[in-house]
C-alpha cells in the first residue's frame, strides 16, 4: 500500500501565553483544539484607527465604542490612544496601574477648592457624602470605577481627551443612565472630549454621543436615538417622604408640614421609580437673617403682628432629599424651581447646611445670604483656639472634667438647646463634641424667594434692595 500525504494537515490553534502551564491547563485547551505555548511577553493587541475615523473623533465631544465582549472595543481604544496623543493629552480613566492612596479619603484624592471636587465627584456619579470619606479599598467594583473616572475628569483641561473603557459595566440601569446624563453635560460644558467604551447596548440611547463606532458591524453612526427618562414631577404625601427620609442625614423631622412634592421617573425593568422630594413646612417665628432678605417686612410691628404676618406669607423648604440613583439629574433644583413657580406664599426660605458645597438653590432661582457666626458659636470658637485645639480636633478629643472646654461646650449646648437645663454627665459632654464640630464646621447658607406675579414690585424691590447690599 502506497501512503497519501494529505494536501493540507489541519493543526490545533496555537495559544501565546506569558504563564506558567500546568498539565491541568494543557489538557482543557486540548480538548477543544488548542495548544498553548509559553512565551516571555505577549503585548497588547492595537487596533489602529483609520484616518477618517480619528478626524470625526476630533469633531466630537462624546464618542461611544459598542459591541458584544471580544469584539475589539479595547484594542481600538488602545490605538485611538496612541494616535491622538501624539496632539493631545489623554487621560485613561481604566488605567489599573495608576497610583492611588489605599488609605486617604476619596474627596483627598482630588486637589483643588472643595467646590470643586464635590463638582466632579457628582459628575461621575458620586454624589453621596458617606462616601468622600472612605479609602478606596473601602469602595464597591462600580464605586471604584466612578472613582478612577472622576479622577480622569478632575486633570482633564479644555481639548484634552479622557477614555473610560467599561464605562458603567458595572452600574444598574438607574444609575448608569444618571452618569451618561452628567457625563454628557460634563463634556458639553468643559470642551473636554470623552472617549467611552462598553458592551451593554442601551448606553447610545443614554449618553446620545456625536458618535458611535460599532464593533460588531464595524460601523459609524453620527446620529442616534436619545433614550429620554423624563422626570415627573406632582403633589405627594407625607409616605413619599417618609419612603427617603433615611437618605438625609440630619435626624430631625421637618416641621409640621403643609405640602409634599415628588418626582419620579422610568427605567428599564423597574419601571417608575421614586426619584426625589420636596417638603414645605411653617416657617420658625424667629430667624435674625430674614431682616437681611427682607428689611422691616416681618418686623414692622409687634410680636403677634409679626407672627401674623410670617404664618400668612412665608413658607419653608424644610427638606429635599434625592435618591442616589438620581443625583446628578438636576433633581434637586427641579423640585426647588417647580415650587417657587407655584408656592403656597409670596415668600419662601431655606436653611442649608450644605449650601456652598451643594448650591442647587442657587440654581433654581433662590437668593443665598451667608450666615454671620452667632457670638455663642464665636465664643465656644475662641476657647477652642485658646487650647490650641481645632474644630475637626474637637471630634476625637477627650473632653476633661472641669476644664474650660467642657464649660464652653455645656453653654454652647444649653443656648443652642441641644441639651436641657441642668449639668450633663460626662459621657453626654463627650458625645456633644462631633455635634458641635459637625454644626461648626459647616458653613450653613439661608436661601430666599419672592414669587414674581407681576402684583408683588414693592416686594420685590425689597428683596433686591436687601441683596444688592448684602
Amino acid at each position: 500500500m502506497v501512503w497519501k500525504q494529505p494536501t493540507k494537515l489541519v493543526e490545533p490553534i496555537a495559544i501565546d501565553t506569558p504563564s506558567d502551564i500546568s498539565a491541568c491547563a494543557l489538557q482543557a485547551c486540548a480538548s477543544f483544539g488548542l495548544i498553548a505555548h509559553h512565551t516571555k511577553h505577549t503585548d497588547r493587541k492595537i487596533e489602529h484607527p483609520t484616518p477618517t475615523m480619528l478626524g470625526q473623533i476630533g469633531a466630537s465631544s462624546t464618542v461611544l465604542i459598542t459591541g458584544a465582549s471580544g469584539a475589539g472595543k479595547s484594542c481600538l481604544l488602545r490605538g485611538i490612544q496612541q494616535a491622538i496623543s501624539r496632539s493631545s493629552r489623554v487621560h485613561i480613566a481604566h488605567d489599573s496601574t495608576t497610583q492611588i492612596s489605599q488609605t486617604a479619603a476619596m474627596l483627598d484624592l482630588f486637589s483643588g477648592p472643595l467646590e470643586r471636587r464635590v463638582e466632579t465627584l457628582s459628575h461621575a456619579g458620586l454624589a453621596e457624602p458617606k462616601l468622600w470619606a472612605m479609602p478606596t479599598p473601602c469602595l464597591s467594583v462600580g464605586e471604584r470605577a466612578r472613582l478612577h473616572l472622576a479622577l480622569a475628569m478632575h486633570n482633564a483641561q479644555r481639548g484634552d481627551v479622557v477614555i473610560a473603557d467599561e464605562f458603567a459595566t458595572p452600574l444598574d440601569r438607574a444609575s448608569a443612565y444618571a452618569l451618561a446624563h452628567t457625563m454628557s453635560r460634563w463634556t458639553s460644558r468643559t470642551g473636554i472630549i470623552l472617549i467611552a467604551a462598553t458592551a451593554h447596548e442601551d448606553m447610545a440611547g443614554m449618553l446620545a454621543p456625536d458618535l458611535v463606532i460599532n464593533m460588531n458591524t464595524r460601523t459609524m453612526n453620527t446620529t442616534c436615538d436619545s433614550a429620554n427618562q423624563s422626570i415627573t414631577i406632582e403633589q405627594g404625601t407625607i409616605a413619599d417622604y417618609q419612603l427617603l427620609a433615611h437618605l438625609h442625614y440630619r435626624g430631625s423631622k421637618p416641621a409640621t408640614h403643609t405640602l409634599v412634592l415628588k418626582a419620579t421617573r422610568t427605567v428599564p425593568i423597574l419601571g417608575e421609580i421614586l426619584a426625589g422630594v420636596l417638603v414645605i413646612s411653617m416657617p420658625t417665628l424667629n430667624g435674625s437673617w430674614r431682616e437681611r432678605a427682607w428689611p422691616r417686612f416681618f418686623s414692622a410691628g409687634n410680636k403677634a403682628s409679626n407672627a401674623k404676618q410670617i404664618n400668612t406669607n412665608l413658607r419653608c423648604i424644610s427638606r429635599v432629599i434625592v435618591d442616589p440613583r438620581s443625583r446628578g439629574l438636576g433633581m434637586a433644583s427641579a423640585l426647588v424651581r417647580h415650587y417657587l413657580n407655584n408656592p403656597q406664599t409670596p415668600a419662601t426660605e431655606s436653611i442649608a447646611a450644605m449650601g456652598s458645597v451643594c448650591p442647587f438653590f442657587e440654581r433654581a432661582g433662590m437668593t443665598p445670604y451667608e450666615l454671620l457666626p452667632a457670638p455663642v458659636d464665636l465664643r465656644l470658637i475662641d476657647a477652642i483656639n485658646h487650647q490650641q485645639r481645632t474644630l475637626a480636633d474637637l471630634i476625637n478629643t477627650p473632653i476633661k472634667p472641669g476644664s474650660l472646654l467642657e464649660r464652653e461646650l455645656i453653654t454652647w449646648s444649653k443656648t443652642r438647646k441641644v441639651i436641657g437645663s441642668g449639668t450633663p454627665d460626662s459621657q453626654t459632654v463627650q458625645s456633644l463634641a462631633p455635634i458641635v464640630a459637625c454644626r461648626l464646621l459647616a458653613n450653613p447658607r439661608a436661601y430666599a424667594h419672592v414669587y414674581s406675579n407681576g402684583d408683588d414690585g414693592d416686594e420685590r424691590d425689597a428683596n433686591r434692595s436687601a441683596r444688592d447690599s448684602d
